[in-house]
């Protein structure tokens, strides 16, 4: 039986490589209901937070795949999948638990909505500024509609042709966590006080 576990787990990953779209879907219904039953028994969120968790789990999962990173994977897809998403979460909950820096997408949101009452993030705020503006498209255009325009998922999806809501959700996640690098690569550089 664990042979034949091996030999789907291959056959997503193989399917995944050859950008077959059920590759994708096979991995995200695979462990979707016993990740997200784990996680929230795990790390005590809500069943929200662990969608989320495992939404961003298999987008991780399916760019390694695309970048050669799991060519020779040692365990199951199971293991890879629940490793990377315990991660996550854990990452997730250090920074909750933390005081540490607000989130690009709290000073990004800041950025969109022009707020003057937060001069003392005057410098965070340029900071974002700066990095969104290096963004690009789609995620520059994304972020606009989603931060500044107030649009929903389905109107996002609508005006920027993806398959569904659910699509464009998953690409929001992929601008924020480059956005997010962005402004971490930018502190590094010249902090800001």
């Amino acid at each position: 039986m664990n042979t034949n576990k091996r030999l789907a787990d291959s056959e997503i990953v193989e399917l995944i490589r050859q950008k077959d779209q059920r590759g994708l879907t096979l991995l995200y219904e695979a462990f979707r209901s016993e990740f997200v039953g784990w996680a929230v028994k795990f790390t005590r969120c809500d069943v929200e937070d662990a969608f989320d968790y495992y939404q961003a789990t298999v987008i991780i999962v399916y760019d390694n795949v695309l970048a050669g990173k799991i060519d020779d994977l040692k365990s199951s897809l199971k293991t890879y999948v629940f490793s990377i998403g315990k991660n996550l979460a854990l990452q997730h909950k250090r920074q909750q638990t933390r005081n540490q820096k607000l989130s690009a997408e709290y000073y990004l949101e800041l950025y969109m909505t022009s707020s003057e009452q937060f001069e003392n993030d005057e410098k965070y705020l340029e900071l974002v500024s700066k990095c969104f503006n290096q963004l690009g498209d789609p995620c520059h255009s994304l972020l606009d509609l989603f931060y500044y325009h107030k649009n929903s998922m389905e109107e996002i999806a609508l005006a920027l042709n993806y398959k569904n809501p659910e699509t464009a959700k998953n690409q929001k996640y992929k601008c924020m966590e480059r956005l997010r690098k962005l402004v971490e690569a930018e502190l590094e550089k010249q902090p800001v006080e």
